[in-house]
């Protein structure tokens, strides 16, 4: 008897949540900055500086009743970052233009009035690391004797030399690169019901990136996690009835 009220009382629910749920589907896209969390106590006078980047999706979002609903982003984003030398060693950069395919699921919460609405999304995400391209100048070692002699001074390694500049697609390597990206993410918003079945939205997101971007290929490896921040706006088109 217990087991059947049990079923009757699920059925219910199921049946209540089916009779309100909703499809919708969007497009979205925005501005982003990507971090990168790591250590650089071991190399003197380097710096991570963040750089930035666009994204754009097709937000998929399945309303359970007026304040809950699953969503689902499939996006591509760019994470990129700069890093650069000072002191000696002026001049001396790097750049990574990174781009990812990405899929993030998360939880909807809806609050607010009938046209104006705030929103929470929370859930977690995965992302493959598609391409890169690679920028930046270093010693050109073919160029001159980089050796000074005591008691020189020097602003710069370079010393007035161009050093050697490069901008090419960046090559994976199987054996230390992690092309696959596993994270969470938070993000907040406001939506306006501009017509019964069109929702406009803007939203800040974040991103923090919960695997390292290469494999455990060294000893003392210093991991490096991406970190990314998002701001977007869109617009979501409700399916059915």
């Amino acid at each position: 008897m217990k087991k059947k009220c049990l079923l009757l009382g699920l059925g219910i629910i199921a049946g209540t949540l089916t009779s309100r749920a909703q499809f919708s589907i969007g497009l979205e896209g925005g501005y982003n900055k990507n971090h990168i969390i790591t250590n650089i106590g071991f190399r003197a006078f380097t710096k991570y500086e963040p750089l930035d980047g666009f994204n754009i999706g097709i937000p998929v979002k399945y309303d359970l009743n007026n304040w809950f609903a699953i969503q689902a982003d499939p996006q591509y984003i760019q994470k990129s970052y700069k890093i650069v030398r000072s002191s000696y060693f002026e001049g001396i950069n790097h750049t990574n233009k990174n781009s990812y395919i990405q899929l993030p699921l998360m939880a909807h919460f809806t609050f607010g009035g009938q046209k104006l609405k705030g929103f929470l999304n929370l859930g977690g995400y995965a992302g493959y690391w598609s391409s890169s391209r690679i920028k930046g100048t270093q010693i050109n070692t073919f160029a001159k004797e980089y050796e000074l002699p005591d008691g020189a001074q020097t602003p710069s390694i370079l010393d007035g030399e161009p050093g050697y500049s490069y901008d090419e697609k960046f090559t994976f390597d199987s054996r230390r690169d992690r092309r696959i990206e596993l994270g969470v993410l938070a993000g907040t918003g406001v939506s306006y019901q501009l017509k019964p079945r069109y929702e406009l939205f803007a939203e800040g997101r974040y991103y923090r990136g919960l695997t390292d971007q290469q494999k455990n290929y060294m000893l003392n490896q210093i991991p490096r996690y991406n970190d990314t921040y998002v701001i977007q706006v869109g617009c979501m088109y409700r399916l059915g009835k």
